[in-house]
């Protein structure tokens, strides 16, 4: 017999989903952190100067993937109450 899914529009699956999108802002900011530093990194080797372009790309990749985190978490947690006072009697 075939595991039994949720039907489409239950509450459980728009729970599931949220959670997933939640984990997938993790995902996000650090690859925005990283995409900071690579950049800063190739202007550094491109220009000579040393750690400079490194730490203000980090920097800037910090300050984008956090400003994205917060963002999509606060979108996610409005969602999630819309989803639990939706399952109250």
């Amino acid at each position: 017999m075939p595991p039994s899914f949720p039907p489409s529009g239950s509450r459980e699956r728009r729970e599931n989903s949220i959670g997933w999108r939640m984990a997938g802002l993790g995902m996000q900011t650090s690859s925005e952190v990283v995409a900071g530093a690579l950049v800063g990194w190739v202007i550094d080797r491109w220009a000579g100067t040393s750690p400079t372009w490194l730490l203000v790309g980090g920097i800037a990749g910090i300050v984008v993937g956090l400003s994205t985190l917060i963002r999509g978490a606060m979108r996610a947690n409005r969602e999630f109450e819309k989803a639990r006072k939706d399952r109250k009697p």
